[in-house]
Order: structure tokens, then sequence, then C-alpha cells
């Protein structure tokens, strides 16, 4: 995977590309659980969209 190799590369990332991993993977159990408008859904998502755009301004 093309993460895993520049997570390598760039030491200081590799945490964060596991919390957003980990979040996204959450996200979806949760959507599954309670439905994808789920309060608790959405309150994941918008921690995963704080996690990407983190990713996008340090990277």
């Amino acid at each position: 995977m093309l993460f895993d190799i520049q997570a390598k590369a760039y030491p200081e990332h590799k945490l964060l590309l596991i919390k957003i991993e980990d979040t996204r993977q959450l996200m979806i159990e949760t959507a599954i659980k309670e439905g994808y408008t789920s309060f608790n859904t959405l309150k994941i998502s918008q921690r995963l969209d704080l996690l990407l755009n983190k990713l996008a301004v340090t990277w």
C-alpha cells in the first residue's frame, strides 16, 4: 500500500495514518450498527475529517 511506503519514509506520519485507519474502521462499524446518519456515526466522521485534514496539511 502506498501509505505503508510513505509512512516508513516519514515516521512522524505513521501514528497519524494509524489513527486515520482506526477511526475509519470505527466509523464503518458504527454506521453498520447505528445507521449512517446516527449521531455517533456523524461525530466519528467529523473526527476522521479532522485527521484527514491534518494529514493533508502536514504531508
